[in-house]
């Protein structure tokens, strides 16, 4: 047993009092430092939201009042919809005094368009779709327009046609169908793809219908105020809506924002720390914290939007604000190793000079008076008082062993018993597969072989447990000449039915290929019952003794399976239970209907012949079967 020196020990300790202090100073201070980084985190994901709300805020009203402009002017008559010189003005300078807004537009129940746009290259286009006829396409009209300082200059005009039609667009559907204000995202407009949200009005001029207003906001500019955003290094900020798509993100494009996180690159560890936060938490407003190994701890916080159940997803990695605090925590660790380093020297110097030399010297005269060597017994005085005065106890005892001659050694130390935990009885509900296997005539074998049988019943349950262990199986218990098997537990097995009746089959072969015990005995080697239900499956049993088995009825049914075995002269039965678990394979030749005693119904039974196998369908639960007469090998029916 190895024991240590003392100036080790002092070493330990001082070191370990050096080491404990630090280590608390460090806790101490690391967590001051996690707690300011979440309260910096928070102020700053809290002025993120709030920016992007306030955005948000100001340009929803401004969409609002645009499109009440619009609707008014029209419901008054002051501008009739038809009159395009006056509604292209009126157009024209909304959209030139709102630049958050994208499109401002009009729907004719006739499914023609009106409308001014504001281009990505910061150009105004007027768009015009003319009436059709049904199956015809309708003409576009394209006015482009330079802003100037003051006005705005014509540049040219396009003719074309367009598939767009205004009353298939969500916005115009749902704006005709009622009289408040309604609000869509959708991906397609006038022009193409755009995704954008719309605010769409019901417009009635004296009592009749006359169509649509609609104003837009492109998705691209919530885009812009996300870059533009002041976010931390390496920060990110996403807009999702309430099915968890991307509407927005603060990370610049070539003109192509991905749909989904999934769109994005698996290298981007932020967005990927995103995703799983956002995946992870079902609802709309949280903070968490993602591991990375890349990147460190990533901090994503979730914040709802006044729009459409729409949110606010932040991620920033907390190197981002802790890369400081974690170099000089780094440069703390460093100089509180090198303190404990020199405090371990200078601890050993002291543990030298003090302790360790006097005791070593107090240690050799000890084992001198072990020896009765008590002549070479001296005093050595030493710098501790205490020392000293064993020393000086230690030379008054040579002194006082001198008239002794005896020595009592030391008893030996023996190791200590580790104890383990009792087991407790209990079980749960499984469904399993049970097998009862047993050896024929075995009562009249022992009669006439007397202890001579054993041989021929080990090699039986030898055969047995081999194929049971081959197909994955437990082994319950032994009963006389029979032996318990169960399939699906402790361990789950999908196909625990097939893999019974393969190990059925495995010990009807081995029993065959095995010469006979005595003459005339080569039809029935053994008889097996199978069956598949629920059961009680666990420790079963009482406090003193415990057994790992299975009980219920489905198991009193495959025991008495083997009787039914014997009646109907064949090797193994299988029930309808068992047989449905085998799937659509032709496994099973039928033997009818079996009377069991039990059961108030009979059970129908199926074979499996040896060479040879018959489908003949299942049983409905009425004792009907369904029949046919495809055979296949064995081999191949039972196949894995």
């Amino acid at each position: 047993m190895y024991r240590p020196k003392l100036a080790q020990v002092v070493v330990v300790l001082v070191m370990l009092s050096v080491l404990s202090t630090a280590a608390l100073i460090h806790l101490i201070w690391q967590r001051a430092a996690g707690e300011n980084i979440e309260e910096i985190v928070a102020s700053l994901d809290a002025q993120t939201a709030g920016s992007v709300r306030n955005d948000l805020s100001r340009t929803l009203t401004l969409v609002s009042s645009t499109s009440e402009i619009v609707r008014s002017i029209l419901f008054q008559g002051a501008i009739s919809a038809n009159d395009e010189v006056k509604r292209e003005f009126l157009f024209l300078s909304l959209l030139r005094e709102q630049p958050a807004i994208a499109w401002i537009g009009f729907g004719f129940p006739d499914g023609g368009f009106f409308g001014s746009h504001a281009t990505a290259d910061g150009r105004i286009e007027m768009v015009e779709i003319g009436a059709a006829k049904a199956g015809e396409v309708r003409p576009l009209r394209r006015d482009l327009y330079r802003p100037i300082p003051g006005d705005i200059f014509f540049e040219e005009r396009i003719k074309a046609e367009s598939a767009y039609v205004a009353l298939g667009a969500p916005w115009y559907r749902l704006g005709k169908e009622t009289g408040e204000p309604v609000w869509t995202v959708t991906n397609v407009l006038p022009n193409g793809f755009e995704p954008a949200m719309v605010l769409s009005k019901r417009v009635v001029t004296f009592g009749r219908f006359t169509g649509v207003v609609m104003v837009a906001v492109s998705l691209r500019r919530l885009s812009e105020t996300l870059q533009a955003l002041e976010l931390p290094a390496l920060g990110k900020a996403f807009v999702l809506d309430e099915r968890g798509q991307v509407l927005a993100t603060s990370q610049p494009s070539d003109g192509v924002m991905a749909a989904h996180f999934s769109d994005f690159p698996a290298s981007d560890a932020v967005t990927t720390a995103a995703a799983k936060a956002v995946a992870a938490n079902k609802v709309d407003a949280f903070r968490a914290v993602v591991p990375n190994a890349l990147l460190g701890p990533i901090l994503v916080s979730s914040s709802r939007l006044p729009f459409e159940n729409w949110r606010l997803v932040t991620a920033t990695p907390r190197s981002t604000f802790a890369g400081g605090i974690d170099k000089n925590i780094r440069r703390i660790a460093v100089v509180v190793l090198a303190m404990a380093a020199l405090a371990a020297a200078t601890a050993v110097g002291f543990a030298n000079f003090l302790f360790a030399r006097p005791l070593a010297r107090l240690a050799e005269q000890l084992r001198a008076v072990e020896r009765f060597s008590l002549e070479s017994i001296r005093h050595h005085p030493t710098f501790l008082g205490e020392l000293n005065d064993l020393s000086q106890a230690l030379k008054r005892m040579a002194g006082g062993l001198s008239a002794f001659a005896r020595y009592m050694p030391l008893d030996v130390v023996r190791p200590l018993i580790e104890g383990g935990t009792e087991p407790k009885p209990g079980g749960e509900l499984c469904e399993v597969t049970v097998m009862f296997a047993d050896l024929p005539g075995f009562t009249e074998l022992t009669e006439r072989l007397g202890p001579g049988v054993e041989p021929h019943l080990t090699r039986f349950l030898t055969i047995a447990v081999a194929a049971i262990h081959a197909e994955g199986g437990t082994v319950d218990k032994f009963i006389g000449d029979a032996v318990m098997a169960i399939w699906n537990a402790p361990g789950k097995q999908a196909d625990h039915a097939a893999r019974a009746c393969r190990a059925a089959v495995a010990i009807r072969t081995a029993m065959h290929d095995e010469p006979p015990i005595a003459a005339g005995e080569n039809a029935i080697r053994v008889r097996i019952g199978i069956n598949t239900g629920t059961a009680l499956i666990g420790n079963i049993g009482s406090a003193e003794r415990l057994s790992y088995t299975a009980i219920g009825d489905m198991v009193n049914l495959a025991s008495r399976l083997v009787n039914v075995a014997k009646e109907r002269g064949v090797e193994i039965v299988i029930s309808d239970a068992t047989m449905r678990e085998l799937g659509a394979e032709p496994i099973t030749r039928p033997l009818g209907l079996a009377t069991v005693r039990g059961k108030v119904k009979p059970v129908g039974v199926h074979t499996i012949d040896q060479l040879k196998v018959r489908s003949a369908g299942g049983s409905d639960g009425n004792g009907d079967y369904d029949g046919g007469d495809a055979r296949v090998p064995a081999t191949q029916a039972l196949r894995r």
